[in-house]
């Protein structure tokens, strides 16, 4: 059962006694139900937070997609369980979001190309999987507690990058038609939400 307490604690006990186990599961791409499990009912995952944060440093062994989703485990980790563990929690945090800045290319599509052709080895589309995590990340980064100084400052510098970037991207000419509505629509969906999380934070634009 999904609340089994013994279930709980054993999974707690392997997580406090075997240093990794949690990073290893990210690795390996757990869906979305899974971290949303154990963000709930393992506090403990904190104590992978450097793990976590080496593994989404390097670039080579995860694909866009895969580094993304780790990134988004991570920093909900994070967000969640910072009182356990505030120094790996803020570069854990750090690395999250340096990562998801990385991937606002991949979250809008390259001007010119139909978002559709940028698909993993499975089929899967990458754009809409990325924009997925992308805006996962942007609503945890709202419930980042404002007394925590740290953390709440690396939220409002990202969602000020990534506001930024909608900007500029809507600045770029030459391009016109049903794909460059969508685009500009996605550009504003993607800047209110960063709006609404800075807010939520105690910031502004």
């Amino acid at each position: 059962a999904r609340h089994c307490m013994m279930c709980v604690n054993m999974i707690r006990s392997i997580t406090s006694k075997r240093r990794g186990v949690i990073a290893a599961l990210i690795e390996q791409g757990l869906p979305n139900i899974c971290i949303d499990w154990i963000v709930e009912f393992v506090p403990e995952s904190i104590s992978d937070a450097p793990i976590i944060a080496s593994l989404l440093s390097e670039k080579g062994s995860l694909t866009a997609t895969e580094r993304l989703s780790a990134a988004s485990a991570g920093l909900r980790i994070a967000v969640a369980h910072s009182v356990r563990g505030e120094l790996g929690a803020k570069m854990l945090v750090s690395a999250s979001t340096a990562v998801l800045l990385d991937s606002f290319t991949l979250v809008i599509g390259p001007i010119g190309v139909p978002v559709s052709i940028l698909r993993e080895d499975n089929g899967e589309d990458v754009t809409n999987i990325c924009r997925e995590k992308m805006f996962r990340m942007i609503s945890v980064l709202s419930t980042i507690n404002p007394k925590n100084k740290d953390l709440k400052n690396e939220a409002s510098i990202t969602l000020s990058k990534i506001a930024a970037l909608c900007k500029s991207e809507n600045a770029v000419g030459g391009v016109s038609g049903v794909a460059a509505s969508k685009r500009k629509i996605l550009l504003k969906e993607i800047w209110d939400t960063c709006v609404q999380s800075n807010t939520a934070l105690g910031g502004a634009m």
